[in-house]
């Protein structure tokens, strides 16, 4: 009997966007937050290395780095881009919705309270590819 995995929407969609771009390679980009120990996130985040273990993806390249985070400031931007000059209060408004908007998340990036005070974060660019299903 066949056994179906149970996935999340996020990996449902991860599949269908490789698989509509089969053979293409897909880049995702991942953020969490650095910790007082500083060091890097280790392996995959377990969305991706459950897909892995499937063998429903293949990593080709990954890379770790630090840097402000730019789900932050790509959030920002998209707030204030009808603003014609950002303030401070805009500022606020934006980050007390973006905190509100990740409760429940495992990892929460919250900026800091000065303007445009992004948080720093590790970003783990990843691109992959649908695997080609084996022949058994």
């Amino acid at each position: 009997m066949t056994c179906i995995p149970s996935l999340s929407q996020v990996q449902l969609e991860i599949l269908r966007i490789a698989k509509q771009h089969s053979g293409e390679m897909l880049h995702l980009s991942f953020e969490t937050p650095i910790f007082d120990n500083g060091e890097p996130p280790i392996g995959y985040p377990s969305l991706i290395q459950e897909l892995i273990d499937l063998g429903y993806i293949e990593v080709q390249f990954k890379q770790v780095l630090s840097d402000s985070s730019r789900f932050q400031r790509d959030s920002w931007q998209e707030y204030c881009a009808n603003l014609e000059l950002p303030s401070i209060r805009a500022w606020e408004l934006w980050r007390d919705e973006f905190i509100a908007s990740q409760e429940g998340s495992t990892h929460v990036l919250s900026p800091g309270e000065e303007f445009e005070d992004f948080s720093n974060a590790w970003i783990q660019e990843i691109r992959l590819r649908a695997a080609q299903p084996s022949k058994n």
